[in-house]
């Protein structure tokens, strides 16, 4: 009789301890690393995720006495909530870094724009300011559509000196995006202007061909035009042997026109230059020759070794011989040198080679 009263007693025992205890120890672990989560930041995702991985290892029997299940279902939707706000908030600072609006303000307003298009929709509609960045935009295009509109009023009437404002115009109008082009009210005038100057070059080329010597190929169908720095002997051949110089002529057929250029050493002793150097003012030019290509002769004590070569790619030399101050030329060889200053004269006659060239190209 005893010993079935231990025995109950023993069940009875083993049946409170069951009560008592309840669930597993794994389904305990697993609510502590719950509850351990705490208020959720966006420090929380790696708590959230183990938590989460370890409610996933759980066994079915297990996974059911967790009691923390609802709570970590809401850590992470508040989890993902913070991320959203947290971008929402990374662009509306970028808006508000904009401030007041002005011509400096477009690769702020781009970059928050910018910002604004990737971000997701959930994202943008968070973004309390989305409205000032339409508005900064609209200031913005305000600005730049009355700079160009103020640059083209500036023009004034055309003349020769009137290619800078033109292109500084042209340049600004072809910045804008069309739908700002389209409220230039006076885009028009920049067109006019633009065709009024090219009009003045074309009769300013003319008056200065007209100026020049005009030797034709009859037969080829060809006309070249030297400024009046060239010399000519009476046969109508020009002179290599008067001094040094760097002087470009016109080539023309039909409606097409391009640049030549001359390189001319003059000198008493021989330098077999290969390579010119032009130093125009702080700018350095180079050029290098085949041996071979450059011709070469002499008389009455003097030497004379020139090139005659397409001058196409170096209408920014001839330009910058035009403007200088000071141009210093070096004919170079292997053993010999000479150094030559371009003259005044010179520098009138490649001004006018190329007023007259751009009026016809």
């Amino acid at each position: 009789m005893k010993k079935k009263l231990l025995v109950l007693l023993a069940a009875a025992a083993l049946l409170l301890t069951l009560v008592s205890c309840g669930k597993s120890e794994a389904a305990k672990a697993v609510d502590e690393q719950i509850g351990a989560i705490g208020t959720v930041t966006l420090d929380s995702e790696s708590a959230i995720a183990a938590a989460e991985a370890a409610l996933a290892g759980l066994s079915e029997d297990d996974a059911k006495q967790v009691d923390g299940k609802e709570t970590l279902t809401a850590a992470r939707a508040a989890y993902e909530q913070l991320v959203l706000e947290s971008a929402a908030k990374e662009i509306s600072d970028a808006i508000a870094a904009i401030g007041a609006v002005t011509l400096d303000s477009g690769a702020a307003i781009d970059a928050a724009q910018a910002a604004f298009d990737a971000a997701p929709a959930e994202v943008q509609a968070l973004v309390a300011n989305a409205g000032d960045l339409a508005a900064a935009k609209e200031s913005l295009s305000g600005l730049r559509v009355n700079e160009v509109s103020g640059l083209i009023s500036a023009i004034g009437a055309v003349s020769m000196d009137s290619k800078d404002a033109i292109d500084a115009a042209q340049t600004a109008y072809d910045a804008l995006s069309p739908a700002d082009q389209a409220k230039v009210t006076n885009a028009g005038d920049l067109s006019a202007a633009a065709e009024k100057l090219k009009e003045l070059k074309k009769a300013e080329g003319a008056k200065l061909l007209a100026g020049m010597r005009l030797e034709e190929d009859r037969v080829r169908g060809l006309k070249f035009y030297y400024p009046s720095a060239f010399r000519f002997f009476s046969d109508g051949s020009w002179d290599a042997a008067t001094r040094c110089f760097v002087l470009p002529y016109l080539g023309q057929e039909g409606d097409r026109a391009w640049v030549r250029l001359l390189f001319n050493y003059t000198g008493d002793d021989w330098v077999f230059f290969k390579k010119v150097t032009v130093v125009a003012d702080e700018q350095r030019f180079y050029k290098f020759f085949n041996y071979f290509d450059i011709v070469r002769d002499n008389g009455g004590g003097d030497v004379w070794e020139y090139i005659d070569t397409d001058g196409s790619s170096d209408i920014e030399m001839l330009w910058a011989i035009a403007n200088s101050a000071e141009t210093i030329v070096r004919f170079e060889g292997d053993d010999y040198s000479h150094d030559f200053t371009v003259k005044a004269s010179d520098k009138e006659a490649i001004r006018a080679v190329l007023t007259a060239y751009e009026a016809l190209a």
